[in-house]
C-alpha cells in the first residue's frame, strides 16, 4: 500500500511542492494578495509586531490546473480597448487567428520573448504600441505588449503587479495572466515562463512602486519542479499532467 501510496503521489504531484518563505515588514505585506494561487497558495503569519512571514507554495505537476480567483482589481475577463485592437499584429502571429486559446498563448508569449529586447533601465514609453514599435521595453514594456496582443486574439489577459524574488533581493516586478477555457488565469512572464512562473513571484495590490523593499529576507526557497520544466525555444512551459482515471479516483478516497 506505501508503494501505491508513494506512486499516487508522484505521479500526481503531491509528494514534491515548490515552496518559497520570506519575512517582510508589515506594512507591504498588508499588500500581499494572500490566498489561492496559480497552482497553490499565498498564506501569511505574524513573526511579530513589525513583521509577517509570507510563505508561497506551488504543485506544478498536479493532474489538473486549478482555476484561481482574479488577483487583481481588473475586470474579470479584460477585453482589446479600441487602442489595442489597432495593433499591427506581427505576422509571425498572423496565422494564430484559429489556434486553441493555449497556442494563442504560448505563441505569442515565444514572440514577445523572442522579438523584445529586455532592457530594464529603457527610458522609453512601455505602451504595449511603443513597445512594439521600439522592440525593446522594460518587463513592464514587455508583459504590456503580451497582454494587448492576446487581447487582440480574443484571449482575456492582463498585466500582474508584485515582486520577483531573486537570488539577489527582492525587485519590482510586472508580468502577466491569461483566462484559458477549463484552467482559469495562467501566468506568463516574456522570457522566462509560460502557465506558470514558480514561487518567486509575489503578487501585490496596486501599482504603486516607491514603497522601498528594505527588510525583506528570502527565509528558504525550494524550486525542484519549476527548474523541472521543459523548455520550449528557451522557454520553461506548464502543461497539465495527465492522470489515470482510476488513480484520480482513488487519491480523492484517500490513501
Amino acid at each position: 500500500m506505501i508503494f501505491f501510496a508513494v506512486l499516487f503521489a508522484f505521479i500526481t504531484g503531491s509528494a514534491f511542492a515548490d515552496q518559497l518563505q520570506l519575512e517582510m515588514p508589515v506594512g507591504l505585506a498588508a499588500r500581499v494578495i494572500a490566498g489561492p494561487t496559480w497552482d497553490g497558495a499565498v498564506t501569511l503569519e505574524p513573526k511579530d509586531a513589525l513583521s509577517v512571514r509570507v510563505t508561497v507554495e506551488a504543485r506544478l505537476r498536479g493532474g489538473s490546473w486549478q482555476t484561481a480567483s482574479p488577483s487583481q482589481g481588473d475586470k474579470p475577463f479584460p477585453e482589446a480597448t479600441s487602442v489595442e485592437r489597432l495593433l499591427p499584429l506581427p505576422r509571425e502571429l498572423a496565422g494564430f487567428e484559429k489556434a486553441s486559446p493555449w497556442e494563442k498563448l504560448v505563441g505569442t508569449v515565444l514572440w514577445v520573448s523572442r522579438h523584445v529586447r529586455l532592457v530594464e533601465d529603457d527610458r522609453g514609453l512601455q505602451d504595449a504600441a511603443s513597445v512594439l514599435a521600439r522592440r525593446v521595453g522594460r518587463c513592464s514594456g514587455r508583459a504590456n505588449l503580451a497582454v494587448a496582443l492576446l487581447r487582440q486574439m480574443g484571449v482575456p489577459a492582463r498585466v500582474v503587479h508584485g515582486l520577483l524574488l531573486r537570488p539577489d533581493g527582492a525587485v519590482w516586478h510586472r508580468w502577466g495572466e491569461a483566462c484559458l477555457p477549463n484552467a482559469g488565469w495562467r501566468p506568463f512572464d516574456p522570457g522566462v515562463a509560460v502557465g506558470a512562473v514558480g514561487v518567486r513571484y509575489l503578487p501585490i495590490v496596486g501599482a504603486d512602486e516607491s514603497v522601498p523593499l528594505a527588510g525583506l529576507k528570502v527565509v528558504s526557497v525550494a524550486e525542484w519542479e519549476f527548474a523541472h520544466l521543459p523548455r520550449v525555444q528557451g522557454l520553461r512551459v506548464a502543461l497539465p499532467r495527465w492522470v489515470p482515471p482510476f488513480l484520480a479516483a482513488w487519491g480523492k478516497e484517500g490513501l
